[in-house]
């Protein structure tokens, strides 16, 4: 990993309650309902986790009764993702690694999985075309892997429309990198296109692909996205657009589903 563990276990206060913000809880539903899409009803699914933090994106399996696999090498995060278990008494799903990702293949020798999940990782990590590889060679045949990322054609939308920075908006179009400010690291992103050629390379058909927050994050100020009413509407808007072409082109996020062939 580019980014030092130690920027994950001194942030967790930070992260838990930027997960209690609406648009994260939108973040999350859009994710699940997309995953959903994909997935056969009534099957008992071996889900890795990889790179997943506290485990709030792998919890709403692990309570539908799947068997879930975290990796995160932040010691942390996974505290709290062992307390959230714990708390929603589904702690015998949940299977616990404190590893680097980067690593995983050692990890998982004689386990292959139904969905792999990898969201928002991919900006810390150093090798992404070989991480990509070593997870999609941990799939079943015709298993499932999710991987979501900051989408780097919305960092000058983002300085400008969030930030309402227009000075950096503009030295950063085109660039790859830019400052997160959640764990205060520099992050290096890529567009859906080049995810979904790594895909490709690893032996992976790309299923479909989304935009997570089209509007949301250039729209309006936090007070506004607070009233119930405008969440409502934002929530209608951002679910008719996250599979619709060109808008998914500048989400914040994308997410690529692909099945391994």
């Amino acid at each position: 990993m580019t980014t030092s563990a130690d920027v994950f276990n001194n942030s967790m206060s930070r992260w838990k309650t930027e997960q209690e913000h609406p648009w994260q809880k939108l973040k999350y539903k859009l994710v699940k309902a997309n995953i959903a899409k994909h997935l056969k009803n009534g099957e008992q699914l071996q889900i890795l986790d990889a790179g997943g933090g506290n485990g709030l994106d792998s919890l709403y399996f692990a309570e539908a009764g799947h068997s879930i696999h975290i990796v995160d090498y932040s010691k942390e995060m996974l505290v709290e993702a062992n307390k959230l278990a714990s708390a929603k008494k589904v702690e015998n799903n949940f299977k616990i690694y404190h590893a680097d990702i980067q690593e995983i293949d050692s990890l998982f020798s004689n386990i292959k999985f139904d969905l792999i999940l990898c969201h928002n990782v991919l900006q810390y990590v150093e090798d992404v075309s070989l991480l990509v590889k070593k997870l999609t060679d941990l799939l079943k045949s015709d298993g499932f892997i999710s991987l979501i990322s900051i989408n780097r054609y919305s960092i000058p939308y983002q300085r400008a429309f969030l930030r309402g920075d227009l000075q950096t908006a503009l030295a950063e179009i085109g660039t790859r990198e830019h400052h997160g400010y959640l764990f205060d690291t520099t992050l290096i992103n890529y567009s859906a296109e080049e995810i979904a050629e790594m895909l490709k390379q690893a032996n992976a058909t790309i299923e479909s692909d989304y935009g997570i927050r089209n509007i949301y994050d250039y729209w309006g100020d936090n007070e506004q996205k607070s009233d119930p009413e405008t969440q409502d509407q934002l929530e209608k808007i951002e679910f008719e657009l996250t599979d619709k072409y060109p808008y998914k082109l500048l989400a914040r996020y994308y997410q690529i589903i692909a099945r391994k062939e």
